[in-house]
């Protein structure tokens, strides 16, 4: 009995070893996909940021309230734009994965109006492993940009 018990020894080595390995090669594996969707929010945080930077300029570019009123209802869809996965704009929420939403409030003076603009593109769904822990009602939030623009009577 004495030698079975001997001859054990090295398997329960050999097995806790394993076993230390399998913890550390899943830790390892989810740090590398932590970092792939880290990647990946960073770079769809930079076309968000291009895509609000677009808005907010030919914003400041209008130069009468109809022009506006146009650029909001024909281009902009009424303060609400989907894009899909390649950043493409599509017509419904069905295809979209991103979603920019534009909310106005208009101050009225003698000498024109103040527009103020609220400018924010979300991501419709959440990014695996970085937003799980979050409520369900939560929306990743890529930009937020608040403008002004005043345009005379």
């Amino acid at each position: 009995m004495g030698g079975n018990s001997k001859s054990l020894l090295p398997l329960v080595e050999i097995l806790i070893s394993v076993g230390i390995f399998a913890i550390a090669v899943m830790l390892t594996l989810e740090l590398f996909l932590l970092a792939s969707f880290l990647g990946t929010k960073t770079s769809d945080t930079a076309k968000a940021i291009f895509e609000v930077q677009n808005v907010a300029e030919n914003i400041k570019t209008i130069k009468t309230d109809a022009e506006m009123e146009k650029y909001i209802n024909d281009e902009l869809n009424g303060g609400i734009v989907y894009y899909d996965v390649d950043w493409n704009i599509v017509d419904n929420q069905d295809k979209a994965v991103y979603n920019l939403t534009i909310k106005m409030d208009v101050d009225a003076y003698s000498s024109g109006g103040l527009y103020k603009f609220n400018i924010e593109l979300s991501k419709i769904t959440k990014y695996p492993f970085i937003d799980e822990n979050k409520d369900e009602n939560y929306i990743p939030v890529l930009v937020n940009v608040d403008a002004s623009k005043f345009i005379l009577k």
